[in-house]
Formats: structure tokens, C-alpha cells, sequence
């Protein structure tokens, strides 16, 4: 009789933790512990364990709202971001005059919005959120690009040490196309990143330090509202997209939309390494609010 409730208990215990790993409700705590393994993973590898570098990215946790993932997370993508700048020169149609990338190595931090639990999924699908395709955090950029001249300089940065917007700008677009929408299932043919800034300020004072420039920008990008027709890695991270089309009526799968960038630059040339942090929402206030609660709170040694 004993043996025989022992049994039924199990069973009962396993139909229970069957449904829940099915349900919505699952997701969250999936993505938590995934995240944490693998960004402690990659964190080992990373630009900072290599420089010695001390970055500290706060996470959701930090504001009274759950606008944010707990976490800021780790991850490193080097050989792909040196392929995309390659790859990037020879569709500029000077082959003749291509910078050498082999010797940059790119880590990113990260966050992206918290998880709406009645859905399963991070509001980074919602379009109706502020914090549709929103993220934030900090790019690492370690190295020097070689000019066909031979001349050597920072990534990010003109010769005189200025900041150079647009190979800046080529960063988030790696990270967005390749490292986002590319784990989602969007076609190459159908990817949108156009950016223009429409503000830059040098000498600000950012992560306790001095010398850091940072520029504003309007972008036209792919939004990541999407149908799921099938599953994709990046389901694990961001909970498969719960959030049907009456949301915003009319909106496509992975239809471009209109978002803010902020980004804050500058290089340490201890370290040989330029940082960028940087911000991605959809709404000026909401942009505003994770640089003053959040990012401006990171701290860097």
C-alpha cells in the first residue's frame, strides 16, 4: 500500500511538472537559468577576462518597475563580427581599399525587456510596449583596424580620435541582423537597418570617467513581432512570441519600425579597447529612463 501511494505520488508529481514545462509559465524560469550558465560561460572568454577589465552592467532588478531581465548578460561574437566587417567592405565595392579586421575581438554585454508572464515571452515582442525591440549594454571592441594605407587605429575611431559614427553604427547592426533576427527565421533579402544621428556631444562624463563622446541617433529597423511557425535557439533566451497581431492591427511579421539609439564611446588605451555603451528602444522616454536609472549606473575599472 505503501509502495503503491509512493508510485502514485511520483506520477502525480510528473504530470505536474510536464504541464508546467508546456505552459507559458515555464518560459521564464527556462530563460533564467540558461542565461545564467551561459553567460558565466562566455564571460570566461571574454574581452574583459582577457584585459583585466572590471564592467558592471546593472540589471532589471535595479528600478522598482520590471521593465528589464534581471540580468545583463555576456556574450562573445568576434569571428562573426569580423566576417560581417569583411564582408561589409566588399559589398562597399572597393575591394582594392579593405581594412584588415583580423585582429579585433568583440564582446558584448547585454539586457533586453522582462518577460510578460500571461504571454511567456519578454515584452521584446510587443509592439505595443515602449520597450519593443529594446536593448541595452555595452560593446567591447579590443584591437586595431589596418587600413590598406597601413596605418593602424581603434575600432570606432578616426586616426585623430574622434568618434566615427558610422563603422560605430556597424556594431548594433551586426548584433541586431545576425546575432537577433537571423536566429528568428527573418529572410537576408527583407533586413532593414538605416541610421541617422541627429545629435553628438564629446567630453561627457559617463561610468566614471571623463572623455567619452556620445551620439544620439533615429533608426529604422526590423521589429521582432513575429508569428511562430516553428522553433528557434533563440526561443530558449526570449520565450517563444506569445503576442497576437491585434496588438497593433497590421502589423507584419518582422515589419520596420522606427526606434531611438543612443550610444556612448570612447577608447582605453591601457586595455587597447574601445567601449561602447549603448541603449535601443522605441520610445524617447523609455530611453531616456534606462540611461538615467540604469546604464548610467554601470560602473568600469
Amino acid at each position: 500500500m505503501v509502495k503503491k501511494k509512493i508510485i502514485q505520488r511520483i506520477v502525480a508529481i510528473l504530470i505536474v511538472l510536464t504541464v508546467f514545462f508546456w505552459s507559458p509559465l515555464s518560459h521564464y524560469p527556462i530563460s533564467l537559468a540558461i542565461m545564467k550558465v551561459y553567460s558565466a560561460i562566455h564571460e570566461k572568454e571574454s574581452v574583459m577576462e582577457e584585459k583585466g577589465i572590471q564592467l558592471k552592467i546593472p540589471g532589471g532588478r535595479i528600478t522598482e518597475t520590471p521593465d528589464w531581465f534581471p540580468f545583463a548578460m555576456t556574450f562573445n561574437a568576434s569571428a562573426g563580427f569580423r566576417d560581417f566587417l569583411e564582408m561589409q567592405e566588399i559589398c562597399s565595392g572597393q575591394p582594392a581599399d579593405r581594412a584588415d579586421y583580423s585582429g579585433l575581438q568583440l564582446t558584448i554585454v547585454y539586457n533586453f525587456p522582462a518577460f510578460d508572464m500571461l504571454q511567456g515571452c519578454s515584452r521584446l515582442y510587443d509592439s505595443s510596449s515602449p520597450y519593443y525591440n529594446g536593448f541595452y549594454g555595452a560593446y567591447l571592441v579590443s584591437g586595431q583596424t589596418a587600413e590598406a594605407d597601413g596605418s593602424r587605429h581603434p575600432y570606432g575611431f578616426t586616426p585623430e580620435g574622434k568618434l566615427d559614427v558610422s563603422s560605430v553604427a556597424q556594431v548594433p547592426q551586426f548584433d541586431f541582423q545576425e546575432l537577433v533576427l537571423a536566429d528568428m527565421g527573418i529572410r537576408w533579402n527583407r533586413m532593414v537597418f538605416d541610421c541617422a544621428v541627429n545629435g553628438l556631444k564629446e567630453n561627457v562624463s559617463y561610468a566614471g570617467s571623463g572623455g567619452w563622446t556620445r551620439a544620439d541617433a533615429n533608426l529604422t529597423v526590423n521589429g521582432v513581432f513575429h508569428q511562430k511557425k516553428q522553433f528557434h535557439r533563440s526561443y530558449l533566451q526570449y520565450g517563444p512570441p506569445g503576442y497576437q497581431e491585434e496588438n497593433e492591427p497590421g502589423t507584419a511579421d518582422f515589419a520596420p519600425v522606427g526606434m531611438y539609439g543612443r550610444v556612448y564611446g570612447k577608447y582605453f588605451e591601457e586595455w587597447d579597447t574601445s567601449v561602447f555603451f549603448y541603449i535601443l528602444v522605441r520610445d524617447p522616454e523609455a530611453m531616456e529612463r534606462c540611461d538615467r536609472e540604469i546604464l548610467g549606473k554601470s560602473t568600469l575599472s
